[in-house]
């Protein structure tokens, strides 16, 4: 049997690709035939509490998107585009790289998200299944981490993209501020080695937004900071736990 290194290229690509489709034929433990209906993904199932976790905080009437996408006569339109975006991973916009730091108000899609919608717009995006009433469901929606609240008592602390340290305190978050376009990779050194923590990519100003990290860091607990960024005018705001009377 071929090692992985030894397997030619296309077999691989051609094994990843068929996992992707089972992954997206599995849905809510019902397995999706050309003969079975009942598990065809739909609007009314499957996709609506997606793009309602992930899209409509941007996709909504008089939000910043273009157009709005909370409901399935708005969506239905744009079934292909948005296949085409989620693919190409260029919606739902989110400039961190993907691996690289984790944030709790992430809102790009899973792997297995992008299988379900591409999945839906493949079967000829339905509403719902034939001869159901809508969020009639035989398989359970797809469990989405609920909306991420940012907490009420924080303070911040902005530092120049030249700095060696983080402030004292628990940080948070992070917002950043650059040249349009730019970039900014932050490292943070702890418990002796070099820790990937945020690299943002391709930063669009009227779209500055504050990352929440999902597990806050005491900086008491790390020797220094590297930032590496493109661009000038660098700087981030530091979100941080607020101060309590005792400390």
């Amino acid at each position: 049997m071929l090692s992985e290194k030894q397997k030619p290229p296309d077999l691989l690509i051609f094994c990843k690709w068929v996992v992707l489709a089972t992954t997206a034929a599995v849905v809510g433990g019902a397995y999706v035939s050309a003969h079975d209906p009942v598990g065809k993904v739909t609007w009314d199932r499957e996709i609506a509490p997606i793009v309602q976790a992930r899209c409509v905080s941007c996709h909504a009437p008089g939000g910043q998107a273009p157009m709005a996408l909370t409901t399935y006569e708005e969506v239905r339109p744009w079934a292909r585009a948005i296949r085409e975006e989620v693919l190409a991973r260029r919606m739902p916009k989110w400039h961190i790289v993907r691996g690289y730091g984790d944030f709790a108000n992430d809102r790009s899609l899973s792997p297995f998200e992008i299988a379900l919608m591409t999945a839906w717009v493949d079967g000829g995006a339905p509403r719902s299944l034939p001869n159901t009433s809508p969020r009639t469901a035989t398989a359970p929606p797809p469990r989405l981490p609920a909306p991420f609240v940012p907490p009420s008592k924080t303070r911040t602390a902005t530092i120049p993209c030249t700095a060696e340290r983080l402030p004292a305190g628990h940080v948070l978050g992070f917002t950043p501020m650059l040249a349009h376009g730019g970039s900014l990779r932050i490292d943070v050194a702890r418990a002796g080695f070099e820790e990937p923590l945020f690299w943002l990519r391709d930063f669009d100003v009227d779209a500055a937004e504050t990352y929440w990290l999902r597990t806050p860091i005491d900086s008491s607990e790390t020797s220094g900071i590297e930032m590496t960024f493109t661009g000038s005018d660098c700087r981030v705001t530091v979100i941080l736990a607020a101060r309590t009377g005792k400390s």
